[in-house]
Order: C-alpha cells, then sequence, then structure tokens
C-alpha cells in the first residue's frame, strides 16, 4: 500500500507529500500497535468479510496488520493458498475465538447481537466475555490512509480483551 501511495504521488508529481504521507501513517501505526501491552498469552480472532464466513490469513494485507498485534487467526487453518478462505459456522465454532471482528455491519447488517444469535455462536468467548469489535467497512475495507483508524481499531479490542 505504502508503495502505491509513493507511485500515485510521483505520477502527480507529489513525491514530498506522498513520502510525508507515508511516513505520517506508518508513525500512526506504530503509535497504535505499541499502545497496546501484548496479552499473557496470545489471544485468537476471526475476522469476518461477510454473513457467509468469509474471512482473512495471516498472509493477506488485513492478516499482517493483525501479526503486528501477535494475534493468533483461526483463519490460518483454512485451504492452502486462499488467503481469503470461507470458514464453516462449525469450524468457527471449535476454534471459539477470543475476540470476533465484524468488517459486515454495513454491508450485512451485522452486529455484535447478529452474532450472539447464530446458531452455537453464543457460547463463544468472545461472544460471552463481548469481545466483538464492530468496524467500520469502509475502513475495513478500503485500504489507504485511514488504515492507521483501523489498526487503532484493532488495538483497542484487544486492550479490552486483556482487560477482562
Amino acid at each position: 500500500m505504502y508503495e502505491q501511495i509513493q507511485q500515485l504521488g510521483a505520477l502527480v508529481g507529489h513525491v514530498a507529500e506522498a513520502d510525508q504521507l507515508v511516513a505520517t501513517m506508518q508513525t500512526g501505526i506504530d503509535a497504535a500497535v505499541s499502545a497496546v501491552a501484548a496479552p499473557a498469552t496470545p489471544l485468537s480472532y476471526y475476522y469476518e468479510l461477510d454473513n457467509t464466513y468469509f474471512s482473512v490469513t495471516s498472509n493477506s494485507f488485513i492478516g499482517q496488520l493483525f501479526n503486528l498485534f501477535g494475534l493468533r487467526n483461526i483463519a490460518d487453518n483454512a485451504e492452502a493458498g486462499n488467503d481469503y478462505p470461507q470458514l464453516s459456522a462449525e469450524a468457527i465454532v471449535s476454534s471459539n475465538p477470543d475476540i470476533i471482528f465484524l468488517a459486515d455491519t454495513k454491508c450485512c447488517a451485522q452486529s455484535a447481537e447478529t452474532v450472539a444469535a447464530r446458531d452455537g455462536w453464543g457460547g463463544l468467548a468472545a461472544v460471552v466475555a463481548g469481545n466483538i469489535a464492530v468496524l467500520d467497512d469502509d475502513i475495513a475495507s478500503r485500504w489507504g490512509p485511514r488504515i492507521v483508524e483501523l489498526v487503532a481499531a484493532i488495538g483497542e479490542a484487544i486492550t479490552k480483551a486483556s482487560s477482562k
């Protein structure tokens, strides 16, 4: 993403501005990550792209953001070579994630309440502890300068989950 911003800056004759934007983004991400204390045991998470259980692995761009916090991604056990796997409800329930991140709140009307109401999901650690992070779909799926806000939201959810 940083390289794309710098390439665009070069194309439109604003190299210095693009470099400054990249530096600001990197500083913001570093600050958001540094503000979060590492949990005693790595927390597991499920990142929901839509209500048909598509997710991301740690190899995807979004997954790499979660890697900055040392979280364990339940989707990493999905089919090899697919960084955006569709998980089954059973796989998610059996993985029992500590945190659920919803990136489908606007597109698919998902919320902590709709997740808790899913068959078999009421007993998940994330649901019981109230660790369902409702993300802004636009920020979570349109990567650019506002990615810093997504990283901060991830950090806030981790801090909340770690304090319980």
